[in-house]
């Protein structure tokens, strides 16, 4: 292709950081009718359930932003540090046992989440030539979809062999896979 080295891996951990982005959420979409039955939690608990990561990402996007313009060309740091909470937060999601717990795990969960968003859009921004960036931003947006399959393929392996009041948190343990995007960023991407 005609992006360079430092380019392509770029767009490698922003076009991984979306799709696994995607794929918490529609996670957590998958397994919120079996956290309603197990819980008894009513549909406005779950809607909550949901804001709570949502808004809290706003305020992550707005603090990892607020971090890598402080820190400039640590950018990169910054981006590992937002993949690990939301990754770390997604995976503690898995041992939550009632509505305020995971309320609150959801929540933590977003600042990371919001985060990566906004520190990846930077990294795009910054190390993506004019002439390819919109090919390379229409790319990484289609990380998402991508996720969500995963997601659907997680959903459908796990409610199958495993009884449902294990296969969800299951889907919640599967987040912790981002960290090793972590560590691939940390060595590939300058």
């Amino acid at each position: 292709t005609k992006l360079d080295a430092p380019e392509r891996t770029t767009l490698i951990a922003t076009f991984a950081g979306w799709m696994l982005d995607g794929m918490d959420v529609m996670v957590f979409g998958f397994v919120l009718p079996t956290l309603m039955m197990l819980w008894h939690i009513s549909k406005g608990q779950a809607g909550l359930l949901g804001t709570s990561a949502l808004l809290l990402s706003a305020i992550g996007g707005w603090l990892a932003g607020l971090a890598a313009d402080r820190w400039g060309r640590v950018r990169v740091r910054v981006l590992q540090l937002t993949i690990v909470w939301f990754a770390l937060f997604t995976f503690l999601s898995g041992f939550t046992n009632s509505f305020d717990q995971l309320f609150v795990v959801r929540g933590l969960q977003g600042l990371g989440f919001g985060g990566e968003w906004a520190v990846g859009s930077v990294l795009i921004g910054e190390k993506i030539r004019a002439q390819y960036r919109g090919r390379a931003v229409g790319t990484t947006q289609a990380g998402w979809a991508i996720g969500w399959g995963i997601a659907a393929l997680f959903y459908t392996i796990f409610f199958k062999v495993l009884p449902a009041e294990i296969a969800w948190r299951a889907m919640f343990w599967i987040g912790l896979l981002p960290s090793l995007l972590a560590v691939w960023v940390r060595q590939h991407v300058d």
